[in-house]
């Protein structure tokens, strides 16, 4: 039987170890943005250093006093400064950390985004249902997964939909520039696919990872037929089908009866009212064609496809059933578990989300327009992903060296402090940081959270600068 894990390591190169600073690094993402005007650029990247330093606390609290204060909210305000320009800089970052890579996973999924301390916010559209009045906007953001580290490279695309029920219209706010009218809400996937793909370098291979939200037919045809990538998306329909015999049926049933290849077993993590648990899955493979939808006059061809399908064992009480849709090879038992792996790198957008909402805590913030609040989204979408590594870094779920999280004097501030430190790896140095933070690391405590971490880091980085300051 073969496992898998959702730990995963990352040796880095001499390069990134230099960084030795995080609101650095949140800096150094913004660098190249092209506003028109490079006071804005470098007013970027204050900002960005500022708001890194302390993602939890209020735009007035993490700025420290007034002057830099009213320049946040007037740089969100300015109609130069672009949402789309802030990603796009982090983007040509990006590219560095993919260059070397022969394939990418792109990973998209919607949250949706509230603001109950501001709900009179302008620009908001419906995302309630018949039994609820709720307004906010739901944001489509499309990240980068190396394949073999499981490590998000950053965020590649973000979308803003806007709904109108009573109208019945949708657009994407587009940023500063005219919205785009949508017919259809589903189209969100193929866009940011399409960004995806024409970011990347011709030899770099993107491969889409979805839930089942990307489950339509327009979408395999248009992947399989326009673009040169490939697809993992967790099946919602059981569609019709036809099996390499040639007789119809229907997918969701004819993957029961397909040969099991072999068993593995995963991690569950506690959410959701779920308990966490190892789950044993049975793992069987297949081929099949998808067939048009009758009621699709556009597409009349059908599309040649992989089947994956998960069952969990012995587990009664909401059992794991994938059935996932692939263009990847499942010749053989570990081809798909490398499908598996895939599609669990979904996991990692959803972490992403929990950083941005509980340990960026966007829907708190206060400005009085969506328009404002797109600028600030891009620039803590980038925040979040830097809290997210850190997080990452301190459960040890990456390998770095201590210079990759402090300075050289923070270090030894922690030294002084935990002695037992001296000659450790990065992650006791995070444990030490999110223990000044108010983490106690007992033995039934669970990792320390992003919030802990960053206000344990925030107090190292004040007590390093007062001590280089009197130095």
């Amino acid at each position: 039987m073969q496992s898998s894990s959702q730990s995963c390591g990352i040796d880095l190169g001499e390069a990134e170890l230099c960084q030795t600073d995080i609101s650095d690094k949140v800096q150094q993402e913004f660098q190249s943005a092209e506003f028109g005007d490079e006071r804005l650029t470098d007013r970027l990247m204050q900002v960005g250093n500022r708001l890194g330093r302390a993602p939890a606390e209020s735009i007035p609290n993490a700025c420290e006093d007034w002057a830099s204060t009213k320049a946040t909210y007037r740089f969100c305000d300015n109609e130069r400064v672009d949402p789309d320009e802030i990603l796009s800089a982090h983007k040509r970052e990006q590219h560095s950390r993919v260059c070397d890579s022969e394939e990418l996973l792109v990973v998209s999924d919607t949250t949706e985004l509230v603001f109950p301390r501001h709900p009179s916010k302008e620009g908001l559209g419906d995302i309630g249902n018949s039994g609820m009045d709720l307004e906010g906007v739901k944001v489509h953001s499309t990240i980068g997964v190396d394949p073999q580290t499981h490590h998000m490279t950053g965020v590649i695309d973000q979308q803003s939909l806007i709904e109108d029920q009573q109208a019945n219209t949708k657009h994407d706010a587009n940023g500063k520039d005219e919205p785009i009218e949508l017919r259809s809400e589903q189209k969100k996937w193929i866009r940011g696919d399409r960004q995806a793909s024409d970011w990347l370098a011709e030899d770099i291979r993107p491969i889409f990872i979805h839930d089942r939200g990307a489950d339509a037919f327009a979408f395999y045809h248009e992947v399989t037929g326009d673009l040169d990538a490939g697809f993992v998306v967790r099946a919602s329909q059981n569609r019709c089908i036809q099996t390499p015999s040639g007789t119809d049926a229907r997918l969701i049933n004819w993957s029961e009866d397909l040969p099991e290849q072999g068993r593995t077993s995963i991690e569950i993590k506690q959410g959701n009212g779920r308990k966490a648990r190892k789950a044993t899955l049975a793992v069987k493979a297949g081929s099949c064609e998808l067939l048009p939808p009758k009621n699709d006059t556009t597409h009349t061809d059908p599309v040649e496809v992989n089947v994956v399908r998960i069952d969990e064992l012995g587990h009664q009480d909401d059992p794991i059933q994938w059935v996932l849709l692939t263009t990847e090879s499942v010749a053989g038992f570990s081809d798909s578990l490398s499908v598996v792996e895939s599609y669990r790198a979904r996991w990692i957008i959803e972490d992403w989300h929990k950083v941005l909402k509980t340990g960026c805590r966007i829907e708190e913030r206060q400005l009085e327009t969506w328009e404002r609040m797109e600028v600030l989204l891009s620039v803590y979408s980038v925040i979040a992903w830097k809290v997210l590594e850190l997080r990452k870094l301190a459960r040890g779920d990456i390998r770095r060296s201590p210079e990759a999280l402090l300075s050289e004097t923070e270090r030894s501030i922690l030294e002084t402090k935990f002695p037992e430190l001296t000659d450790s790896g990065a992650q006791a140095y995070a444990i030490a940081v999110a223990k000044v933070g108010g983490y106690l690391d007992r033995n039934s405590d669970p990792p320390p959270g992003w919030e802990t971490m960053w206000k344990g880091l925030k107090k190292v980085q004040t007590w390093a600068e007062g001590y280089e300051l009197h130095s």
